[in-house]
């Protein structure tokens, strides 16, 4: 198994969102490996649109979307707990679709709601 493949399934198995460096404490139970491996397993998972980054709290997130088309990446995030959630990205590319930019192609975008869940409120 690849070690992309084993990062994949560490957060796929974790019951919360897990940053680079509890990947990597995860992995290393498995096999010795070094933060690099770890880092291009999750850019090549983003690239393959598997898992999203909440920037925010520097976590990865399973993505819950099917995968017969390419999609936006939409998530909100608490900003108290940090709880993040993808969102149908198609409301908000309907809603882009109409505004047009000067300078941007809003065509393809990455969004990160910050808000509060329904926990913290």
């Amino acid at each position: 198994m690849s070690n992309t493949e084993i990062v994949f399934n560490i957060i796929k198995k974790s019951s919360k969102n897990l940053t680079a460096y509890e990947i990597l404490d995860k992995l290393q139970k498995i096999k010795k490996t070094q933060p690099m491996t770890v880092y291009r397993a999750l850019d090549k998972l983003i690239e393959e649109e598997r898992i999203h980054k909440n920037t925010v709290k520097k976590t990865f997130v399973l993505c819950n979307h099917d995968h017969d088309d390419d999609h936006n990446s939409a998530l909100a995030i608490c900003k108290k707990c940090g709880d993040t959630e993808e969102l149908k990205s198609n409301l908000f590319t309907e809603i882009l679709k109409k505004k047009s930019l000067k300078n941007y192609d809003l065509s393809d975008f990455s969004m990160q709601i910050i808000t509060t869940c329904k926990g913290c409120n």
